[in-house]
């Protein structure tokens, strides 16, 4: 393959990736009163997810894992405790510190979403073998690796 070819098909994943963007940000705008009618910004919920998923975790650690600065994840923490979807408490390895877990409205709140998510998402992958799904997955997953990773290298550098 020649540097052109090769610049050709990184040309082509940059595309994709960019189009994958702009219609997740366009369905989450056409889908943002059925999921969250409580008008809280999507986003707040990653942290949610991220709590549900991962369990409880310092503020600090959230921001990492959600790839967004530590006051925008202490922002998005505020919100969802005074909803009561997540609560703090002290961290037991740390006593000045706090650990930030989900509550079980909090779980129910991410329920709701992923279902009425998958719900609007799956006439779209109608025609999508569960093979090409996996395949989709396999490769976004070590797409998103290896990037985490050389978003690190550069912090570090």
């Amino acid at each position: 393959m020649t540097d052109d070819e090769r610049a050709q098909r990184i040309e082509d994943l940059v595309r994709v990736i960019a189009e994958l963007t702009r219609l997740k940000e366009r369905h989450a705008a056409m889908t943002r009163h059925a999921v969250a009618p409580d008008g809280v910004e999507l986003a707040a919920y990653t942290a949610l997810f991220a709590l549900v998923n991962d369990g409880p975790m310092r503020s600090s650690v959230l921001a990492e894992t959600i790839h967004t600065d530590p006051s925008t994840a202490s922002r998005y923490v505020t919100t969802l405790t005074t909803l009561g979807y997540a609560e703090r408490s002290p961290d037991p390895s740390d006593r000045r510190a706090a650990l930030v877990a989900a509550t079980d409205a909090g779980r129910e709140k991410f329920e709701f979403i992923r279902e009425q998510r998958n719900l609007r998402l799956r006439p779209l992958l109608e025609q999508w073998t569960d093979e090409e799904i996996d395949q989709f997955v396999t490769l976004g997953n070590r797409a998103l690796g290896q990037f985490e990773q050389a978003l690190r290298l550069m912090r570090e550098a």
